[in-house]
């Protein structure tokens, strides 16, 4: 069993309790972690609700990731050292979702990856200072990362933006043993994927599709959330790890395949 007594963790992006960043919480609280949130504004409210269903939870701050007053702010708060740092951010104008990415403005465009990749970078910036040998900071993306996924546009550019980011923190924070990962997860239902058009439908693909015929839950990621935390992972850093029944790895859909083969 994972033990994590003793280690605290800095985890950004709860926005509800059907947020991935909240099943990481639940998770690595369960194996003995405390809990730091880092919350934008809007979300006080919800905040202030979940929090006290996690006795784990030892405080929450405001933290907006575009201003880096607030995120140095953040850790100057956090009593003592940060072990393990979650990074479950991702934004992008929801008229970017209706529209091809070449009609994307730069607005649009340098706020998408301002806070879904760029903030990763700004976290690991002010966290390094509190962090020692030993420490996982970890970031959450998505096959659109590599495969063009239909409504996604330019979140799928933000994506492959992070991936980059942390392939490169990974070697900057290297020589201090602080390890850098991403988990590529399966579509699940949340509060961000619902601004995604036809979401429903990516849903019922992916379970018809993937290898194990199923689609995966916040749980499924908070448990590999749980394994790149502990030290089952000290030689895992600069990975991309999909969970997401293997959908990754599939050319053709099966129910394809089978037309083809039998038609030949």
């Amino acid at each position: 069993m994972i033990d994590l007594k003793g280690k605290t963790v800095a985890i950004f992006g709860v926005a509800s309790d059907t947020s991935i960043a909240w099943a990481v919480a639940q998770r690595l609280a369960a194996a003995g972690a405390d809990i730091v949130l880092g919350y934008q504004f809007r979300f006080r409210s919800r905040i202030m609700q979940l929090a006290p269903q996690l006795p784990a939870i030892k405080a929450f701050h405001p933290c907006d990731v575009t201003k880096e007053e607030e995120v140095k702010e953040f850790f100057d708060k956090v009593d003592g050292g940060v072990d393990i740092v979650i990074h479950s951010i991702a934004w992008a104008d929801a008229a970017t979702f209706r529209k091809p990415v070449i009609f994307a403005t730069p607005e649009e465009f340098s706020g998408a990856l301002e806070i879904s990749a760029y903030s990763l970078l700004r976290l690991a910036h002010y966290a390094l200072p509190k962090m020692s040998p030993g420490g996982s900071i970890m970031t959450l993306s998505y096959l659109g990362a590599v495969r063009v996924v239909p409504s996604y546009h330019i979140m799928g550019i933000a994506k492959a933006t992070l991936e980059a980011c942390v392939r490169e923190a990974s070697v900057n924070m290297g020589s201090k043993k602080i390890r850098v990962n991403a988990i590529s997860a399966g579509p699940i239902k949340t509060l961000a994927a619902g601004a995604i058009p036809g979401f429903e439908d990516m849903l019922d693909f992916v379970e018809q599709t993937a290898p194990l015929r199923e689609n995966i839950t916040q749980d499924d990621v908070a448990d590999a959330a749980l394994f790149l935390a502990s030290d089952l992972s000290k030689r895992i850093t600069g990975q991309t790890i999909y969970v997401d029944s293997g959908y990754n790895i599939v050319g053709v859909p099966p129910n394809l395949d089978t037309m083809m083969n039998s038609s030949s």
